[in-house]
């Protein structure tokens, strides 16, 4: 093996700082995240010096001859780049999605099965029956895990999904999608229609040719976003719904992976893949998609007051339905019942503050809707079979859980 493990480096070598080469991009929320993950490992693990450039996302990497790493965390996506990194021979990590048939690596990316089945569950919850999916339409060398799983979702509960344009695989990147073509594949789309975009440079597109066919989102439109990015997310009218991929993880398992190659640690075998964090609903799929005005209603009263104390019995005081009656048609629509719905978004409120604040548990359950802590527990547990103790430790990539 050539890689010039840290075990293998002269005295004077190991006193100095490894050399550890990001060949990410610095133009999107996902890549910023997957940087600052790297940078909290080498915070915490030892004496690492970062060498980064600002790139844009569909720039090619070439390695700057005077870096000269000795390791590499990349986007391995081009065979320009392959080309370098065979000649460094040094441990390489690819934090892409994209696999080179001639090039084996190790390699930590997300779990693209589960962000589709997280996105077949959310635009369903919305009522929705109509469905569209737009992946990635231009990364080379990449074949396409998230779509499949998307339909499959969709197909198992009786839907179909209109694809609006296949992949490149094992070649060069396709060109951009034209303006005339998302037009003519948004237009044939059943409304109100649920739509699916894997990046947020098509979210972003799909949303303002909405606007361009007189689209409404979400009413005709319900638009989520397959990765959150906190400026292009929020900044379209509507904000997009999207699912943070918690690629502050990728980064951080990815320079782990990287410090036990380094150690001499032959690559896994098999990619290491990252579950998404969670879904972050905002206004592009705030819908409730049926034809049923009293269930319309019910979902609305749901979600806007689950996180305070109501329980089913609430909910019929807002329509003039019997329990059974409400909780059939309910488990017919949305595939679960009431009871089940107000225990989703509560569940959903308590991952949001485990993820983003030190709040006590008792507060979180408290803010989250939860009569007491340990009803949050074993709510968690039936659900998720995690405790929320062991959530938070996950969503913390080598933090330390607040008590």
């Amino acid at each position: 093996m050539s890689h010039r493990a840290a075990g293998r480096r002269s005295d004077a070598e190991a006193a100095a700082p490894v050399r550890v080469a990001l060949l990410v991009d610095t133009s999107t929320g996902y890549s910023t995240q997957l940087i600052q993950g790297v940078a909290q490992y080498a915070r915490e693990h030892g004496r690492w010096q970062l060498l980064l450039e600002p790139r844009g996302s569909r720039e090619r990497w070439r390695m700057p001859r005077h870096w000269r790493p000795d390791a590499v965390i990349a986007r391995v996506m081009h065979r320009s780049l392959v080309r370098d990194l065979q000649k460094l021979a040094v441990p390489v990590v690819n934090v892409s999605r994209s696999v080179l048939p001639e090039y084996a690596c190790a390699q930590v990316t997300i779990d693209e099965p589960k962000i589709g089945a997280w996105a077949a569950a959310h635009l369903l919850e919305r009522g929705l029956r109509n469905f569209g999916y737009c992946g990635l339409t231009a990364q080379p060398y990449y074949t396409d895990r998230c779509g499949p799983e998307f339909r499959d979702q969709l197909a198992g509960r009786g839907f179909a999904c209109r694809i609006f344009r296949s992949f490149s695989q094992g070649g060069a990147a396709r060109a951009a999608p034209t303006l005339a073509e998302r037009k003519r594949w948004l237009r044939s789309l059943p409304t109100p229609a649920g739509v699916f975009a894997t990046s947020i440079e098509d979210a972003y597109a799909l949303n303002e040719v909405c606007r361009a066919c007189r689209l409404r989102v979400p009413e005709d439109v319900a638009l989520l976003c397959g990765e959150d990015d906190a400026l292009l997310g929020t900044i379209v009218d509507p904000p997009l719904s999207c699912i943070d991929l918690d690629s502050k993880r990728v980064g951080y398992e990815a320079a782990a992976l990287l410090d036990r190659l380094l150690a001499g640690a032959a690559p896994p075998p098999a990619p290491r893949l990252i579950s998404p964090q969670r879904i972050v609903a905002r206004q592009s799929t705030d819908t409730v998609a049926v034809d049923d005005p009293d269930l319309a209603r019910a979902m609305r009263f749901i979600r806007a007051q689950a996180t305070g104390p109501i329980d089913v019995a609430d909910v019929l005081r807002v329509v003039p339905l019997s329990r059974r009656l409400l909780e059939q048609r309910f488990k017919q629509v949305f595939g679960r019942s009431p009871a089940a719905e107000i225990r989703r978004v509560r569940v959903e409120r308590a991952k949001e503050l485990l993820a983003a604040t030190d709040w006590s548990m008792p507060r979180i359950a408290a803010a989250a809707g939860f009569s007491q802590t340990e009803v949050m527990n074993q709510v968690f547990r039936r659900e998720l079979k995690l405790t929320p103790s062991a959530y938070r430790r996950n969503a913390r990539p080598g933090g330390t859980p607040a008590s």
